[in-house]
C-alpha cells in the first residue's frame, strides 16, 4: 500500500504534483489509503482522477475491491475510462447510455467476477435495482463523487440527484450489515466557502461521516484571458475567424443555446473550418463520434455547451472562447480551464461580450426558478394522491398535473423532482427507488413482424431509432406472450428494457412515445415513470 510505488506502477510518475509548494495530491492519496473521507479542491487539469484512481487500483490489486466514481456527465466517464486503456489499465469500467449492449453486458459481467476495481456511473443511477444489486454483490471499498459542488445549492452545477447519494449508501451499508463506514472523497475544481461547508454538512447529517479537507487556489499561470466587447452575432463570429486563423489550435468555443452549437459549427464548416458539435440533447452516437473526433486531433474544433469538456483530458487545448459570457464566474473558471492542460504550453481564453448576454441569462434562470408557492402546490398534489393510502407510485407528469400545472412547462420533471427533494429534506415525504413501467396493453399489430415493418416504413424514425424501435417491440411481444402462457402481467418496465436491451432509459421513452403518438403499431401505451413515496 505504498503510495509512491503505486503511482510508479500504474502511471509511470515519480512524484505526485504540488500547489504552490503544497503537496496536497500526495496527502490526500495517504488519506484515502488511510480510509479516511476528504474533500479535495484542486483546479482544472490539476490531477484530480489520478488522485482517486491510485488508491482504487491499490485495493483493488490488494482487496479486490470496488471503488464506485459517481460522475454528472457520461463524456467524463467514457473518457476516463479510454485514458486509463491507453495505458495498459483494464481495471475501469463504467455503466451509462453511451455504452452499446455488448459493452454494456461486459461492463456488468467485469464487475459481477471481480476482474473491475473501478466503476463509473451517474446519479441517477443509485436509484437503479440493477446498479443497487450489482454493488451489493461487490465488496465496496470507497465512493467517490466528482464534482462535488452539485451537492450545493449554492454551487454553479446543482443537481438533485446528488442528494440521494448519501442516502443510498446508507441503506447498502444496512443491507450489507457492515460495521465500519465505507469512506467517501469529494473532488471539485472550484469551491466557493459555502459550497465547501455544504457538502461537509451534508455527509456529517447523512452519514456521520467527517470530511479533511484539501484546498488549492485555482490560479493556473499558463493561461491567457481577454475580452472582446461585441455588439452584435455578426461581430462576434468574424472575431471567431480571425482568431482561428490567427492561432490554428484544438479550439473549444462555449455558446450557452443548444440550438446556437449546430448553427455556428455548421457556419465554421462551410467556411472551411474543421468543426463539429456538442450538447447535451444530442443523439449518444453522434456525441460520442464528436468527442471522439476532437480528442484524436481529427477535429480542430469543438462547439459546445458547457455539457462538453467536464473531465476530459485533452492536454494540448490552446484556446476557448466564449462566444457568449457564462452564467457563473465558477462556470468560467471550468470551462476556460479546458485549455494548457499541458503545463509547459501557453494558451488563450477569450470571451466575446454583449451585454444582452447577461439579459438572456437573467431570462433563463427566471424559467428554470423554482418558488416556495410551487414546491406548496406539488405538496397539496402529494397530500391528494396520499388521501387514502400512505404509499404511492406516480410520474413525475401526473404529480405536476395534480399540482395544477401545465403539461408543456419548460424541465417539468426536473422541477417536480426539485420540488419533491425540497419536501423530502424538510421530512414531509420520503421518495424512494424508481419503478418505470409501460404497459403495452392494446397492441394493434398481430405479430412482431407486422409491427417492425410498419416501423421500417415510418419517416419518424432514424435509422437508428427504427433498430431500437425494432428491439423494443420483440421485447413488448415476448412480455405479451408471456403473459398469454401464465399469469404475468404483461408489462415491460422502462428499466427493464434499458437494462437488459442496453439502451439508456431517456431513449427508450422517447423510441416508446413515437410508437404511442406517429406510428398506429401501439393504440395504447400507458407510459409511467414513476416516483415512489
Amino acid at each position: 500500500m505504498d503510495i509512491h510505488k503505486g503511482l510508479k506502477k500504474y502511471f509511470g510518475f515519480d512524484a505526485y504534483r504540488t500547489y504552490a509548494g503544497e503537496p496536497l495530491q500526495e496527502n490526500a492519496v495517504q488519506a484515502a489509503v488511510d480510509n479516511k473521507s476528504l474533500l479535495a479542491v484542486f483546479p482544472t487539469g490539476g490531477g484530480k482522477s489520478i488522485t482517486f484512481q491510485v488508491p482504487a487500483l491499490m485495493a483493488g490489486e490488494n482487496a479486490k475491491g470496488l471503488t464506485v466514481v459517481i460522475s454528472p456527465l457520461q463524456s467524463l466517464m467514457k473518457d476516463q475510462v479510454d485514458n486509463l486503456e491507453r495505458i495498459g489499465i483494464t481495471d475501469a469500467v463504467t455503466i451509462n447510455g453511451l455504452l452499446d449492449p455488448i459493452e454494456r453486458a461486459k461492463s456488468i459481467e467485469r464487475i459481477q467476477d471481480g476482474r473491475a476495481s473501478i466503476l463509473y456511473i451517474s446519479p441517477e443511477s443509485l436509484r437503479s435495482k440493477t446498479i443497487e444489486k450489482l454493488l451489493l454483490g461487490r465488496k465496496i471499498v470507497r465512493f467517490v463523487i466528482d464534482e462535488a459542488h452539485c451537492f450545493s445549492s449554492w454551487g454553479q452545477d446543482f443537481r438533485v440527484d446528488y442528494l440521494y447519494i448519501g442516502d443510498f449508501i446508507k441503506s447498502l451499508q444496512e443491507n450489507k450489515n457492515l460495521e465500519e463506514q465505507i469512506p467517501v472523497s469529494c473532488f471539485t475544481a472550484t469551491a466557493k466557502q459555502k459550497v465547501m461547508e455544504d457538502i461537509c454538512t451534508y455527509f456529517n447529517e447523512k452519514l456521520g461521516i467527517k470530511l479533511e479537507i484539501f484546498p488549492s487556489k485555482a490560479t493556473r499561470t499558463n493561461l491567457h484571458y481577454k475580452v472582446f466587447e461585441k455588439g452584435d452575432d455578426e461581430a462576434k463570429y468574424n472575431t471567431v475567424r480571425d482568431l482561428m486563423e490567427e492561432k490554428d489550435c484544438p479550439t473549444i468555443i462555449y455558446v450557452s443555446r443548444t440550438r446556437r452549437v449546430r448553427d455556428l459549427a455548421t457556419r465554421l464548416s462551410e467556411d472551411g473550418f474543421n468543426a463539429r458539435a456538442f450538447h447535451g440533447k444530442m443523439e449518444s452516437q453522434e456525441k460520442t463520434e464528436n468527442q471522439n473526433a476532437f480528442l484524436a486531433g481529427e477535429v480542430q474544433i469543438m462547439v459546445a455547451t458547457s455539457a462538453f469538456g467536464m473531465g476530459v483530458d485533452k492536454k494540448d487545448v490552446g484556446m476557448v472562447i466564449h462566444y457568449e459570457i457564462s452564467d457563473s464566474l465558477e462556470n468560467y473558471i471550468q470551462e476556460a480551464g479546458r485549455a494548457g492542460r499541458d503545463e509547459n504550453m501557453t494558451a488563450d481564453c477569450y470571451v466575446l461580450f454583449n451585454e444582452e448576454d447577461l439579459s438572456k441569462h437573467f431570462i433563463l434562470l427566471n424559467q428554470t426558478k423554482l418558488n416556495l408557492h410551487e414546491i406548496k402546490q406539488i405538496w397539496n398534489a402529494i397530500k391528494f394522491i396520499t388521501k387514502f393510502k400512505p404509499s404511492v407510485q406516480k410520474s413525475a407528469l401526473e404529480i405536476a398535473r395534480a399540482a395544477g400545472w401545465d403539461d408543456n412547462l419548460k424541465e417539468i420533471e426536473t422541477r417536480v423532482t426539485t420540488a419533491i427533494a425540497a419536501l423530502e429534506e424538510a421530512g414531509y415525504v420520503k421518495r424512494k427507488q424508481n419503478m418505470p413501467r409501460v404497459f403495452a396493453n392494446s397492441i394493434l399489430s398481430k405479430t412482431a413482424q407486422e409491427a417492425i415493418d410498419n416501423i421500417m416504413r415510418s419517416q419518424k424514425f432514424s435509422e437508428k431509432q427504427k433498430k431500437d424501435a425494432t428491439r423494443i417491440i420483440r421485447s413488448l411481444f415476448s412480455s405479451k406472450s408471456r403473459k398469454q402462457t401464465n399469469l404475468d402481467e404483461a408489462e415491460s418496465r422502462v428499466d427493464y428494457i434499458s437494462d437488459n436491451l442496453g439502451l439508456h432509459i431517456k431513449n427508450v421513452i422517447s423510441i416508446v412515445n413515437l410508437l404511442r403518438e406517429r406510428t398506429t403499431v401501439l393504440a395504447c401505451i400507458i407510459l409511467q415513470r414513476f416516483v415512489s413515496f
